[in-house]
């Protein structure tokens, strides 16, 4: 048990110090604002503080380029931005953060711990389809999959692959995601973000098991045969 124990230490230090190295000091403090606003802010009141740190976070991609994290960090910021807009207005911020994306992975594809592949992914699940958009449920899933296979522990990685499972109404499978999430522990440099993601884990959870009693409950009764 000892040994179990240690060696799980060891390896969120391990994250930590990977995802350290990769961060700049105002790398650090724009995705500790940007996790305030995502996780801790009304959905109303964050729209012009968002937009603000979306520049700050374009400022440092041109002041550090080649930087693949602050790439992804900004199409982060870009993608909570087309979240809260209009379909015409997000679309064009999603299209934006995945070019960012893009970019960072032909530099370094598992950049900050796989989150590259779980932004992109999700932006493949909820943007729109041709000839609108870019949406592609099968790209999704193959990029959420490459983010779980850089690091099967990230909470992030986990629960954007157990959303993409509830969008899909695989039931039974996002239970299980989900529950996985929850079990996961808070990442020290990560807390903020953490502590929401397994918030919402617990509502999308509840979401996920009433769905799956629904559809057991509208099943029609196996024939009998006699």
């Amino acid at each position: 048990m000892k040994k179990i124990s240690f060696s799980i230490l060891m390896l969120l230090f391990y994250q930590s110090c990977v995802w350290a190295a990769e961060m700049s000091p105002v790398l650090v403090e724009l995705s500790e604002r940007w996790a305030i606003l995502k996780f801790d802010t009304a959905r109303d009141q964050r729209r012009e503080p968002l937009q603000a740190l979306a520049a700050e976070m374009e400022k440092v991609v041109n002041e550090q380029p080649g930087n693949p994290a602050a790439m992804v960090w900004h199409a982060v910021v870009l993608s909570t931005l087309a979240k809260d807009s209009s379909n015409m207005s997000g679309l064009g911020l999603a299209k934006q953060a995945k070019r960012l994306l893009e970019q960072a992975e032909l530099i370094e594809p598992t950049v900050l711990d796989g989150t590259l592949y779980t932004v992109l992914g999700s932006l493949y699940y909820q943007v729109p389809g041709y000839p609108l958009g870019f949406g592609d449920d099968e790209k999704a899933e193959q990029h959420l999959l490459k983010a779980l296979d850089v690091n099967p522990d990230n909470i992030d990685a986990n629960f954007y692959y157990a959303e993409f499972l509830l969008h899909e109404k695989r039931f039974q499978p996002a239970i299980t995601a989900f529950e996985r999430v929850l079990a996961l522990p808070i990442r020290s440099n990560n807390r903020v973000a953490d502590a929401g993601l397994k918030r919402a884990a617990e509502a999308a959870l509840s979401t996920a098991k009433k769905q799956l009693q629904l559809k057991y409950d509208n099943q029609p009764e196996f024939p009998h045969s006699f």
